[in-house]
């Protein structure tokens, strides 16, 4: 089972710039794309698509085969490759992940001032009490939930309250079945988690610059 993260931080696009990498896309996921009011979530979205794009080059795919991608009606991105994939993006960072094998999903989040506290819809007593006042732990709860449920296919918070963390550093139970999570190097200021099926043999992070893509 061959996983790769790919990994990039935030940058303002030209114009001109973004009119290129937007006449790249597939029609459908221009148009999606071009339909994000705010224009640096626009931006951050392309992003997640020059990096999926070179995450399939890495596995030996022309360019053309971005063309098949669309998204499910729960805004799970989808491609007719034997490939699942995730994107996730937020201030600063972009993450894209791709599996040969098996189902996966990223999450990242920026650290603010969230405590797991105010979420007692969505964590539980024990991850709660695990967060405590940390706000990066609260993330890492957090980000590992959501990435659990884009692997699983799901969509918005609604699965997250049955998503169990507690006692499982590097796992998640989820309707009965039990998800492999990671940690996400994407530095300080962000936390990221990975969620697949089961433990990948061949794991790869690889942090590129926004200027190869």
């Amino acid at each position: 089972m061959h996983v790769s993260v790919l990994i990039t931080h935030d940058v303002v696009l030209s114009p001109a710039r973004e009119a290129e990498w937007l006449g790249r896309l597939p029609p459908a996921r221009r148009a999606a794309v071009c339909r994000w009011p705010d224009g640096r979530a626009r931006q951050r979205s392309l992003l997640a698509s020059r990096l999926l794009g070179e995450g399939l080059r890495y596995l030996g795919y022309p360019a053309a085969a971005l063309a098949s991608l669309r998204h499910s009606a729960h805004g799970r991105p989808t491609l007719d490759l034997p490939v699942d994939v995730s994107l996730s993006h937020c201030d600063g960072r972009i993450v894209c992940a791709l599996s040969t094998r098996g189902p996966v999903g990223v999450d990242v989040e920026s650290v603010g001032p969230l405590r797991a506290e105010a979420f007692p819809l969505y964590l539980n007593a024990t991850e709660r009490a695990w967060a405590g006042r940390s706000a990066r732990r609260f993330y890492s709860v957090w980000t590992r939930k959501e990435a659990v449920a884009k692997a699983a296919g799901t969509a918005g918070l609604s699965a997250l309250p049955r998503i169990d963390t507690a006692g499982r550093v590097q796992g998640a139970r989820f309707e009965g079945r039990l998800w492999h999570t990671a940690a996400v190097p994407v530095g300080p200021g962000h936390v990221a988690h990975l969620a697949l099926a089961e433990t990948p043999a061949d794991l790869v992070f690889e942090r590129l610059d926004p200027a190869v893509l």
